[in-house]
């Protein structure tokens, strides 16, 4: 009984997950207090850069650098996916990594399966600030 609660529990908690992944690439951003952050949104798109603005005080000359990168509508036409597309693909991503100087720090990364909306970047970038000291 006590293993068909926990697989019952395990299987609860895996279908509350909204798939995003953080990975952080230097244990001390942790710890660090990131002060000021520049954004950069590749490619351009003015209504991520006015999310992310309503969201945070970015600064041009800072040493930190959000770096915002997406793709939306992918479609693969290869047969040798078939498996995976009766899972169902991702139709596109949101990547947000967060940079010193050149020197990669943290990454936020999502596969959609819808467009790309606002409620994206704000889950993103909040998932982001509970990892982070961000002031």
């Amino acid at each position: 009984m006590k293993k068909y609660l926990s697989v019952l529990a395990t299987l609860f908690f895996l279908g509350c997950s909204d798939g995003s992944q953080t990975f952080i690439h230097d244990k001390n951003i942790v710890d660090a207090k990131i002060e000021c952050m520049s954004m950069m949104v590749f490619p351009p798109n003015k209504e991520i850069e006015d999310t992310l603005n309503s969201l945070y005080n970015f600064t041009p000359q800072c040493d930190y650098n959000l770096i915002v990168s997406y793709k939306t509508g992918i479609v693969c036409n290869s047969n040798q996916n078939s498996d995976k597309k009766a899972h169902g693909l991702p139709s596109g991503y949101l990547r947000m990594e967060l940079k010193k100087r050149s020197d990669l720090k943290f990454t936020y990364y999502k596969d959609l399966k819808n467009d790309l909306d606002k409620d994206d970047i704000k889950d993103g970038f909040q998932k982001m600030g509970n990892s982070l000291n961000i002031k």
